[in-house]
């Protein structure tokens, strides 16, 4: 769970709320059954943000958008984010930062890092587990008008042995792309067992689709994470060029997390 109560429980209240909007939306369509933007804008306003975790596939993990109009707490993150990076840090560090803070729109960025899903429903799973096996430190999950899509991402450490001299991945980025590899083979061999996981964490009131239940590699992505923009040259960038178009594995600096937050910053969606 991302939130501190469970959304798959509405209150007393919220249900009153709840049913209060669907009543005004539903005594307002026009005589075709369309709904205006002013009813549509008076309908969100009744209905109370609990209610969009409620509806949703995953409640407890729902990305809500209204988290995104506060540009104020946005930024703020963004400073203590960059400011956290200069102290020293190792990749649980930053996972400890993110989820003690519940930062997740840290990680939610990443929709805006070159992917085009995520804006139609958005959740994020931290420390998603792959049954006995492995361990994803973050599963985002994103719909566009072609369905869900995956993206898992391994934090490393920001500093450390990031590339070689000559900019070949060092020792860090390999061990990312080492551990998301074996996560690749164990989907292949193993993506019903996700399920479990899956169903686990699904509204009783929804049945997953069917991205959730057959494979289909390309609606999955990985994103590795490690170093700083001035680890990075062009042999670097020419490196995480070939493996993103090979294996769809995305190789990011942190400036990179920082420039896809900046992004995000911008949007209204994720």
């Amino acid at each position: 769970m991302l939130f501190d109560r469970d959304y798959n429980i509405l209150t007393e209240d919220e249900i009153i709320k709840l049913k209060e909007a669907e009543d005004y939306k539903r005594n307002n369509l026009g005589k075709l059954g369309e709904i205006s933007p002013e009813v549509m804008n008076k309908y969100h306003e009744l209905k109370p943000p609990a209610a969009y975790h409620y509806e949703s596939l995953f409640p407890n993990n729902h990305l809500s958008i209204d988290s995104l109009k506060d540009k104020t707490g946005l930024k703020k993150i963004e400073k203590e984010f960059i400011n956290f990076l200069e102290s020293g840090i190792s990749e649980r560090n930053i996972l400890n930062f993110i989820n003690d803070n519940k930062y997740y729109n840290l990680i939610a960025s990443l929709f805006h890092a070159g992917y085009t899903f995520g804006h139609h429903d958005a959740y994020l799973f931290k420390e998603f587990e792959f049954p006995v096996t492995y361990k994803a430190d973050y599963l985002l999950i994103g719909k566009n008008s072609h369905g869900y899509h995956f993206i898992f991402v391994e934090l490393e450490n920001p500093t450390g042995t990031i590339t070689t001299k000559d900019g070949a991945f060092g020792q860090t980025i390999r061990k990312g792309i080492r551990q998301v590899k074996d996560w690749d083979k164990w989907i292949e061999g193993n993506f019903h067992s996700l399920n479990l996981m899956f169903d686990k964490f699904k509204s009783a009131r929804i049945e997953l689709p069917k991205e959730f239940r057959i494979l289909n590699k390309t609606r999955i992505s990985y994103v590795v994470i490690a170093g700083r923009r001035a680890d990075f040259n062009e042999e670097t960038y020419d490196e995480k060029r070939k493996l993103l178009r090979n294996e769809n594995i995305q190789v990011l600096h942190y400036d990179n997390l920082i420039d896809s937050f900046n992004v995000f910053q911008t949007t209204n969606n994720y």
